[in-house]
C-alpha cells in the first residue's frame, strides 16, 4: 500500500476539523476565537495531505473495477474537497450563496454527512491501523509537519486578504460577515422549524414560574410598563450573518427578581410560544434584556414580537423569539443539547 501514514494522518485531520467546527458553531463570545483559527489551520492542513493523498486516488481511479467500497472512497474524498472548497470561498470571498442556503451553512451540513462517511471509511480500512508504518515515528513527525504547513498557509491567506483587501479579511471571528447593523433591517431566520403564527399580544403572557417564591404572568401592557433596559450588542447567526443592534426592553434581572428564585436555583429556561426552549446560568441571564424593541422600533413578528431574549456572547440560536415563559430551575444549564432539536 502506498503511503499507509496518510491514511491515519487524514483521519486524525479530519476528526479535529469536525470537533474544531462544531465547537466554532456554538462559540459565540470571542475568548473562544482561537478554536475557529485552529479550524482553519486544519482545512489548510487538510489541503497540504492530498499531495499524497491525491495519488493513492489516482491509482483508484485508473483500475477498471469500481466497486462499492471505492465508489464510496470516491464519494468520501469529493465530499472532502466540496467542504474544503465551500469553506475557503466563505472564508476568502465573501457571502455567498446556492439556491438560498449560505455556503458556510451548505460547509456545516456536509460535514455531517461526511461524519457518518468517515466512521465507515475508518472500519472499512480498520486494517490499516495494524501497519508500523502508518503509525511510526516517521508517520508522527509528517502529520507534525504537514500540521506546520497548514498554520503557515493560513497566516499566508490571513495576510493576502488584508494586503488585498478581499471580503473574508472584514468577518468577525465565527466566520460571519456584518449586515445592517444599527439599522434594524437585518435577516429574518428561525431554527429548523420555530416557525409560528403572528402573536396575539392581546392574548399573550408572560409567564415566570419554576423554582420561585411567587410566580407571575404579565400582560403584554405590563411589559411595556416596565423600567425601560437597552443594549447595544451583536446578534451573531450560524446561517454566515452577524449585526449589531440596538435592543430595549425590560431586564431579565428584574423578571428574576419579580418572582424571586428559590435558594439553591442555578439555570433559567427562556421558552418560546413553540415549545422552543434554551437554558442559561442564572447568574449570566441576569444581564440579559428581554426586548420589545430593536434600533427604536417595536419588534415585528420575524423578528419574535411580542417578546425575544437579547443574550450577548451566544449564538443567534440562542436567543429565543416570541418568548412566553421564563423557568427557573433548580437543575443545570448544562440538562440541554448544545444545538436546539426544534
Amino acid at each position: 500500500m502506498r503511503y499507509p501514514w496518510v491514511n491515519i494522518a487524514l483521519l486524525i485531520l479530519l476528526v479535529a476539523q469536525l470537533l474544531t467546527g462544531f465547537f466554532g458553531l456554538i462559540s459565540g463570545a470571542p475568548v473562544f476565537a482561537w478554536v475557529l483559527w485552529l479550524h482553519g489551520i486544519i482545512g489548510y492542513a487538510i489541503l497540504v495531505i492530498f499531495v499524497w493523498k491525491g495519488r493513492i486516488i489516482l491509482d483508484v481511479v485508473r483500475r477498471r473495477r469500481l466497486d462499492l467500497t471505492r465508489a464510496i472512497f470516491l464519494l468520501f474524498t469529493l465530499l472532502t474537497l466540496v467542504i474544503l472548497a465551500t469553506g475557503l470561498i466563505w472564508s476568502e470571498a465573501g457571502p455567498h450563496y446556492a439556491s438560498g442556503f449560505s455556503l458556510i451553512t451548505i460547509h456545516a451540513v456536509l460535514a455531517l454527512l461526511l461524519l457518518a462517511l468517515l466512521a465507515w471509511h475508518t472500519v472499512a480500512r480498520r486494517f490499516i491501523l495494524r501497519v508500523p508504518r502508518a503509525r511510526d515515528r516517521r508517520a508522527f513527525l509528517r502529520l507534525a509537519a504537514i500540521s506546520v504547513g497548514g498554520l503557515a498557509l493560513w497566516q499566508a491567506g490571513r495576510s493576502a486578504k488584508v494586503l488585498l483587501a478581499l471580503p473574508g479579511a472584514f468577518r468577525r471571528f465565527t466566520g460571519s460577515y456584518e449586515t445592517g447593523s444599527l439599522t434594524g433591517a437585518f435577516p429574518v431566520v428561525s431554527w429548523l422549524f420555530d416557525r409560528p403564527d403572528p402573536v396575539d399580544a392581546g392574548a399573550w403572557r408572560l409567564v415566570i414560574d419554576g423554582a420561585v417564591r411567587e410566580p407571575a404572568a404579565l400582560a403584554y401592557g405590563q411589559v411595556l410598563a416596565a423600567p425601560t433596559s437597552s443594549l447595544t450588542t451583536v446578534i451573531d447567526c450560524t446561517g454566515g450573518w452577524y449585526s449589531v443592534q440596538e435592543w430595549s426592553g425590560i431586564s431579565l434581572g428584574e423578571l428574576l427578581d419579580l418572582a424571586g428564585p428559590q435558594p439553591g436555583t442555578q439555570s433559567v429556561t427562556i421558552q418560546s410560544v413553540t415549545g422552543y426552549a434554551r437554558r442559561f446560568p442564572l447568574d449570566e441571564a441576569r444581564a440579559f434584556v428581554m426586548a420589545t424593541h430593536v434600533a427604536g422600533q417595536p419588534l415585528d413578528h420575524g423578528h419574535g414580537f411580542p417578546l425575544r431574549l437579547v443574550a450577548p456572547a451566544h449564538r443567534g440560536y440562542d436567543w429565543v423569539k416570541w418568548v412566553t415563559r421564563i423557568q427557573v430551575n433548580e437543575s443545570s444549564y448544562l440538562l440541554q443539547p448544545p444545538l436546539p432539536l426544534q
